[in-house]
């Protein structure tokens, strides 16, 4: 099952990672101005689809089913590509970027589908490190790829063809297992029919609007708590803090690299870089993992803070530098979150959890997009990387005011209790 799942999110993920680093080029052959703000405008518009939907599939995959969602993602995926394939003006491809957004999230779907079926929370956490390692995978293979391909045809042309990859994916995932739906709802009418009598009918009728109450509360507690008293808030927060880092480096990459003088498959390579960090290091932590101490989330945020300004050099040996450092953070980062997520879960909601903390992250993705698009025309190709150290710095400042605030709420409980 975890096999299958994993090889249809790096199908999906395939073309919708890999193509926007060619945004410049599309905007070429349909004749759009590249200094118009568009390669950062349309580098963003999935993600911010995809977060303006996330509520709606969240709720939709806990009452419909987490595999009627991954299904409903990969299709959505494929017209997406579809309609960017065979778009003849800059209007037809806002549109099919926009239905890949709105249509697809088949991160926070396939999540959520693993999140239902299995329970362990180890066996959880390898799993969710496993579907960012297929997502960086994704990220590595198709610029590389891509990058060899657009040497023969036109970009656009690409997406045609790509659609099959999120269609291959839909046929392999109708091999999985459906999962349950809507435990509560079974739960209430089992009571219901078990107990005919009125009395009784009477008493199960409050238990079951008591089971609805707690489930709602255990919801809320996920979601609508004060961020230090929350979790898991505390959780996609950091999220947010992490895809903005990354992000931001990523819409201008292509113009920024070839100051370098660098080829469109060299540029590829060093663009794929931080992701061939993140496998060997998910490779090699996997048998060493006895050995470590446990990822740190504040040294993950200064390693990503420090890589990012390394590539303020005209040194092209230091930049590749910059781009393995880089990956490390982002290992370190992504390892401590899904050992938190993993340690938060709740199965009956699993839809909601990863619908919202895959929104928040793409929330970050479009600040940070929205962002280097109003700066890159006023400070240069190198104030995406200043933007990403400075999140990168508040994200280590959040993390020590919460670790303070768990401090000062552990002994005040400590110090009640005496």
């Amino acid at each position: 099952m975890v096999a299958i799942v994993l090889c249809c999110h790096y199908m999906s993920a395939f073309s919708a990672l890999g193509m926007p680093l060619f945004l410049p080029i599309m905007l070429q052959e349909l004749d759009a101005p590249l200094q118009s703000g568009w390669v950062g405008l349309l580098f963003i518009l999935p993600a911010l689809m995809t977060a303006v939907a996330a509520r709606y599939w969240g709720h939709f995959a806990d009452t419909y089913g987490r595999k009627t969602s991954l299904l409903r993602a990969e299709l959505g995926l494929a017209v997406g590509f579809l309609i960017c394939g065979f778009s003849q003006s800059l209007w037809q491809l806002i549109i099919g970027l926009s239905i890949q957004g709105l249509f697809g999230g088949t991160m926070a779907a396939s999540n959520a589908y693993l999140a239902t079926s299995i329970t362990d929370k180890n066996a959880l956490k390898q799993v969710l490190n496993f579907t960012q390692f297929s997502a960086r995978l994704a990220l590595i293979t198709a610029p590389i790829g891509l990058g060899f391909l657009v040497y023969h045809y036109e970009v656009l042309s690409l997406y045609r063809v790509l659609a099959i990859l999120p269609l291959l994916a839909l046929l392999l995932s109708c091999w999985l297992k459906k999962d349950v739906v809507s435990a509560d709802t079974i739960v209430t009418e089992s009571n219901t029919i078990a107990l005919p009598k009125a009395s009784t009918e009477t008493k199960s009728s409050d238990k079951a609007k008591s089971d609805k109450k707690e489930a709602h509360q255990s919801a809320q507690g996920l979601t609508g708590a004060t961020f230090f008293a929350n979790p898991y808030l505390f959780i996609s927060v950091l999220q947010f803090f992490l895809a903005f880092c990354m992000v931001a480096t990523f819409p201008y990459f292509l113009p920024f690299a070839k100051t370098f003088g660098l080829s469109t498959s060299q540029i590829g390579q060093l663009y794929a870089m931080p992701h061939v960090m993140y496998l060997i290091c998910q490779l090699l932590y996997g048998r060493i993992s006895h050995r470590l101490p446990a990822a740190s989330l504040n040294l993950g945020f200064a390693v990503l803070a420090g890589a990012v300004l390394l590539h303020l050099t005209d040194y092209l040996p230091l930049i590749w530098l910059a781009r393995m450092l880089f990956g490390v953070g982002m290992f370190m980062c992504y390892q401590s979150l899904h050992t938190k997520m993993a340690d938060t879960n709740q199965s009956k909601h699993s839809g909601k959890i990863f619908s919202r903390y895959d929104a928040l992250s793409k929330w970050g993705g479009v600040l940070a997009g929205l962002v280097v698009t109003l700066f890159v025309p006023i400070f240069g190709l190198l104030s995406p990387f200043i933007l990403s150290a400075v999140m990168a710095v508040i994200a280590i400042i959040t993390i020590k005011m919460y670790q303070r605030h768990a401090t000062d709420a552990k002994n005040h409980t400590y110090s009640k209790n005496i």
